[in-house]
Formats: C-alpha cells, sequence, structure tokens
C-alpha cells in the first residue's frame, strides 16, 4: 500500500466518497427514462434533454436540488410538448416529478463501506475537513443527518470546485498545498483541481459518478494515489503501520 509522507491535514469530499448520493439521482431518472419511453424516446434521447436543462441551471442556479429540480420539470414539459403521443397528464408528471424531488431532499443517510470506522482515526491524527459543493443548506442537511459532524474539524460548502475554492480553503485552515491531502470519488472535482492547487489526492472510484464529474486524471503534478475503498485510506495515512 502506498503510503503519503509528510500529511498534516485531509480534506473529504461528501457525495459519494462518505456516502450515496447519485444513486438516488439515477433512480429518479429510471422513472424519467420509464416516462420517456411510454412517451416514444430513447433513454438517450430523454437523458439528452436532462442533461441540457442541467447545464442551463447549474449556469444560472448553481449545483443543488432546486437546481436538478427546475431541470426535471423542465424536461418532463418538454418530452410532454414533443412527444408524438397525446399526453394527457402532464400535471400528474409534474407532481411525480416533484414527488422523486422531495424523495432526493429527505432520503435516508446511506454511508459508504469503511466510512463509520475509519473517519474517527483519521481525525484523531489529521485535521479533517469535509470540501463538498452545492448549495449550502442542501449539504449541510446531508453532513447533520450523517452523524459525522462531529468527527471532522470543520465543513466548506463551496460553489464549485475550482483551484480558487481550494486555495481559499487553504489559506482559511492556515495550511499549505504540500501538506494536505484531498479524498474523493470526482476526478473533475476531487482530484484534477486540487492537484493544480499544488495538493495531493486520494482517488476513490465509485462505480456510480455522475457522468459530468467523470474525466482523466491530469498527469504529473503531484501524486495522486488510487484505493479501492475508503477504508483503504487508513494505510495511505500511515494509520495501519
Amino acid at each position: 500500500m502506498k503510503r503519503l509522507e509528510d500529511v498534516t491535514a485531509v480534506f473529504l469530499d461528501a457525495d459519494d466518497t462518505l456516502w450515496e448520493n447519485n444513486m438516488f439521482f439515477l433512480q429518479c431518472i429510471e422513472w424519467l427514462s420509464r416516462t420517456g419511453r411510454s412517451m416514444g424516446f430513447t433513454d438517450k434521447a430523454v437523458l439528452t434533454v436532462l442533461d441540457s436543462w442541467e447545464k442551463r441551471h447549474i449556469r444560472l442556479m448553481g449545483y443543488g436540488y432546486a437546481s436538478f429540480e427546475e431541470s426535471l420539470l423542465a424536461t418532463v414539459r418538454q418530452l410532454s410538448l414533443t412527444s408524438r403521443y397525446v399526453v394527457p397528464h402532464h400535471a400528474g408528471l409534474r407532481l411525480r416529478a416533484l414527488k422523486w424531488t422531495r424523495f432526493l431532499r429527505n432520503h435516508p443517510m446511506v454511508l459508504m463501506p469503511g466510512v463509520r470506522e475509519t473517519l474517527p482515526r483519521i481525525a484523531a491524527r489529521y485535521r479533517t475537513i469535509i470540501v463538498t459543493k452545492g448549495n449550502h443548506d442542501d449539504q449541510m442537511s446531508k453532513v447533520h443527518r450523517s452523524g459525522l459532524l462531529p468527527a471532522v474539524e470543520g465543513v466548506e460548502v463551496v460553489h464549485r470546485k475550482n483551484v480558487q475554492e481550494y486555495v481559499d480553503v487553504l489559506a482559511k485552515y492556515g495550511l499549505a498545498p504540500e501538506e494536505v491531502v484531498m479524498v474523493g470519488n470526482s476526478p473533475a472535482s476531487d482530484v484534477n483541481p486540487p492537484k493544480r492547487a499544488g495538493m495531493r489526492t486520494v482517488f476513490v472510484p465509485h462505480p456510480k459518478t455522475w457522468h459530468f464529474e467523470v474525466e482523466h486524471i491530469q498527469p504529473g503534478g503531484p501524486e495522486t494515489v488510487r484505493i479501492a475503498h475508503f477504508a483503504a485510506l487508513a494505510g495511505v495515512l500511515g494509520l495501519d503501520a
């Protein structure tokens, strides 16, 4: 197991790193796909429409449940208006979509395997900070419901995970990038931006990572260690030595 030396602080992604997140959205999208099929659309066509609305609403509203709700409702409306079939129950579809977004806001928290046991061990030795992106109230609701808040030093909810946001979090906690490791499942948010900010990274792949977050990990720069599951982070940080 590769071990990272001279680490004093650990930044942790939240969604799909500490707890399951995207799988619940995928359940909603499966309902949307079934609805689209009943209107004569392929799954690919439905996802193309949803992606288009999501990109638009993320630009306008940022990441979060409100943005996704607007995208979901816009997709249902567009499919209803452009279907070659008569769709007499648009109001009912809208209510179903709203029911799904209520579920997304309140679903049970499912921690990733090993998090409950491993996180306290990490926090006992290293300054441990959750760095997550999205709407502040959305993300803090999940943090509180997860029961993990007492185990960490702080939680930072940023609008986007770009280089400047990481630099700002480092500055807030008085940390140098070379002493911090960022841990997460998203190459686009948790690996490449912190690498460009001078931080080492640990990539924990998730089979259901949101496709907007998938990209190639940039070569060179500070080291990236890939692990199969969260519990393996203990070995990377030398806690199993």
